[in-house]
């Protein structure tokens, strides 16, 4: 195990715009992600659904705004479908993903009952993605990539449709196409399914074999640099859930619509042998103060981030209801907001400890931290907290409608520790004691509202050399 001061001085190396050495890879203990170099990399993600319909100019200023701000991963489909996106299935340059229908017409990328042929890649639309993908690499960006989004409920949201349309043969075909175009793009992460395919929206048989066949052509591919794997399907699930595709994941992804990211962040957590991180949740500005889509996201989404990233540790993906479907000028305007300057300092906060050693309280071994005052995973005052099982560090995140006071239990750390509240509306910290023994349940109380005037504050307790 690396000294203390060792552990700090790393987290304090991976700091936003340092390239890691791709391809990503499982870790010994497979609870994290790591870089060829043995460095813990975080999922820090951004949503950005129809990125790929923009001019090559857009996406640079996009991704550039990403990495200032520390995200290290994107979430896209690499064809687009969503009819709220900016003219789906065009990219930047106005290419369409595919040649042929499957009667042998020439397909201009409208929908009709003749659906484009997966098998007839046109190599203009795909020159696109290469270029893409190689930029999003140059600046130290995974890229968490859906060949063939199925979309909720098999609808206009994505390519279900055309996937039964095209068949298991051509959908096998055309995912070993994909694999072995990108066998040596060394930043990808494959994502299956896509807001469908576990017990809410279950697929029929079709659409199983179709969605299997595109899964089996991808994997095989022999030795590709990338082989890591996930999935969204139906909301409140976890990548794992889906009974034929399961066992293929290597990653369990999280997804929550209606923002219960600590329930099923944990489902994930507790489930095993890979890492899990927190896929979807409530986007900024998709509730009352934005495009209405979805009424649990209310402010201030911050606290879902929170709450699944220390139900999860691996990481977290979100988005912003305005940028993902890169409408434009519209999408410009909502890169700076609230929420976006709130992840930018749970970037920094994340990259400044020592992430990977953390466990969520009473999973893996882990005691029960929060011991009064708590309450449970999924409700609206439940504070997420983790710690590292030689207890120099302890983490816990206290959401705007939880009571003032909770108890930790102090037996979680090693000896006498430093505790402090971080303000993760301001990125600073209050000092409570440099001295709490580390026996006993100690309670804590927040100290009021923070910079933004809301209520949630980070007990961080650690032992650093100070």
């Amino acid at each position: 195990m690396l000294a203390l001061a060792a552990v700090f001085a790393l987290a304090r190396g991976s700091i936003p715009g340092a390239s890691p050495a791709f391809p990503l890879k499982v870790s010994a203990d497979r609870r994290y992600l790591t870089d060829q170099h043995g460095t813990p990399f975080p999922i820090l993600g951004r949503t950005a659904w129809f990125v790929l319909s923009l001019p090559a100019a857009d996406y640079r200023t996009f991704i550039d705004d990403t990495v200032a701000r520390g995200f290290n991963s994107i979430e896209f489909h690499v064809i687009d479908h969503d009819p709220r996106g900016y003219r789906p299935p065009l990219n930047g340059r106005g290419d369409v993903p595919f040649l042929e229908t499957v009667s042998g017409r020439k397909w201009d990328g409208t929908s009709s009952d003749d659906a484009p042929d997966f098998t007839t890649p046109n190599e203009a639309y795909w020159s696109f993605v290469d270029e893409f993908l190689s930029y999003c690499e140059s600046r130290g960006v995974a890229v968490l990539m859906f060949p063939a989004y199925v979309g909720a409920k098999g609808g206009n949201q994505g390519w279900m449709q055309e996937i039964t349309h095209n068949g298991p043969d051509r959908m096998r075909a055309y995912g070993k196409w994909l694999a072995t175009r990108y066998r040596h793009q060394a930043n990808i992460i494959w994502m299956m399914g896509g807001d469908m395919g576990t017990s809410r929206t279950p697929f029929d048989g079709e659409q199983t074999a179709a969605e299997a066949a595109l899964l089996t052509g991808i994997t095989s591919v022999v030795d590709p640099r990338s082989t890591l794997i996930s999935a969204e399907w139906s909301t409140e699930s976890i990548a794992t859930d889906q009974l034929t595709f399961g066992t293929f994941m290597t990653m369990n992804g999280a997804y929550s619509w209606t923002g219960d990211v600590s329930g099923q962040g944990r489902r994930a957590y507790a489930y095993g042998e890979m890492p899990s991180f927190l896929l979807e949740e409530p986007y900024d500005e998709e509730g009352r103060d934005g495009n209405r889509v979805n009424s649990s996201a209310s402010q201030p989404v911050r606290r879902f981030v929170w709450w699944g990233w220390l139900s999860t540790i691996g990481g977290y993906v979100a988005g912003n209801g305005y940028v993902w479907p890169f409408n434009p000028p519209v999408w410009r305007f909502h890169l700076d907001t609230q929420g976006s300057r709130d992840l930018a300092r749970l970037n920094r906060f994340i990259r400044s400890i020592p992430w990977w050693t953390l466990v969520p309280s009473g999973l893996n071994g882990m005691r029960t931290l929060v011991v009064g005052n708590g309450s449970t995973p999924g409700t609206p005052d439940y504070i997420a907290a983790a710690a590292s099982r030689d207890g120099v560090l302890l983490v816990a995140y206290v959401p705007p409608m939880h009571p003032n006071s909770f108890s930790i239990d102090m037996r979680a750390m090693a000896r006498t520790v430093r505790a402090r509240w971080f303000d993760p509306t301001a990125g600073i910290y209050l000092t409570i004691s440099s001295d709490l023994p580390n026996t006993g349940i100690r309670m804590f109380v927040p100290p009021g509202t923070n910079s933004a005037g809301s209520t949630d504050w980070l007990l961080v307790l650690d032992n650093r050399a100070r």
